[in-house]
């Protein structure tokens, strides 16, 4: 059964955290002016930061920061692998092989294969902790 390291190692392999992020930051660039003194008095030294705002959003937006930490935690904990356990991370959930599949290219036994996913994504709990 899948837990949410699962799902996040998929969307990380996949592209589809990469996509996630640049769609956030594109929704929080799109800045709306919501002026709420309608007839009001008039403002002095107007000045409008569009790239500040956005910037300031972005950098506190708790959601793509949790993504880029991941992110960074993955790639990190992913270059620390032997290349076996690299090749098989990639195919099972960038390629989504199946174990009997990677099990056969590889030449190792299914259990073995699950053993060291369980000690990458083991590797992975403790830094993630909080994201997840």
């Amino acid at each position: 059964m899948a837990d949410n390291i699962d799902h996040l190692l998929t969307d990380y392999f996949t592209g589809q955290l990469e996509a996630n992020i640049k769609l956030r930051k594109l929704e929080l660039s799109h800045y709306i002016n919501h002026d709420d003194n309608v007839g009001g008095g008039r403002m002095q030294n107007n000045i409008v930061r569009n790239t500040e705002t956005t910037m300031l959003k972005v950098e506190s937006d708790r959601l793509i920061q949790d993504w880029l930490y991941a992110s960074q935690v993955i790639e990190l904990m992913f270059a620390l692998e032997l290349d076996n356990v690299q090749r098989i991370i990639k195919a099972r959930y960038g390629q989504r092989r199946t174990w009997i599949d990677i099990s056969m290219s590889e030449h190792v036994d299914v259990r073995t294969l699950s053993h060291w996913r369980d000690d990458f994504k083991n590797k992975l709990k403790r830094p993630l902790k909080n994201v997840l």
